[in-house]
């Protein structure tokens, strides 16, 4: 879907009260087509919760690119149109580990929030984001699912 500018979009559509998120986490691509203006970061991050069965989520948060191309963290009291995000259609964010668990083994709990964390950490380690000697690759790479 190509961008248009969200105050055209709102005309266009005949709804000003209400805008597009789509919602990118590690294995998919979620769309919102009616999030209110009034949403706080801390609603459109519940509705992406809700939406992919997450209970363990005071490990993630909500990135985006800011209008002056830096990458920022979604604010959770502050409505998600005060801040300085692209006033793009729809508006974008990545659903992404913010915090990572001491003992992954002890503390992630849920199915979910393990796979999440695995696919991220994998991620990073092809992009050479964070090391990982030879070893250790072997051993993370015998947790992968089949």
């Amino acid at each position: 879907m190509p961008f248009v500018n969200m105050k055209k979009a709102a005309q266009a559509s005949g709804s000003s009260k209400s805008f597009a998120v789509k919602v990118t986490t590690m294995d998919a691509e979620l769309d919102f087509t009616t999030v209110e203006h009034k949403a706080t970061g801390k609603d459109l991050f519940e509705l992406v919760c809700r939406t992919i069965g997450l209970r363990e989520t005071w490990y993630f948060g909500l990135q985006y690119v800011d209008t002056k191309g830096y990458i920022a963290w979604l604010k959770f009291d502050k409505k998600v149109l005060d801040q300085d995000i692209p006033k793009e259609y729809p508006v974008q964010f990545l659903f992404l580990a913010k915090f990572y668990a001491e003992d992954a083994s002890e503390e992630l709990i849920q199915e979910i929030t393990q796979h999440l964390f695995f696919l991220q950490v994998k991620q990073s380690i092809l992009n050479m984001d964070i090391y990982c000697p030879p070893e250790a690759s072997v051993l993370l790479a015998s947790y992968a699912d089949s």
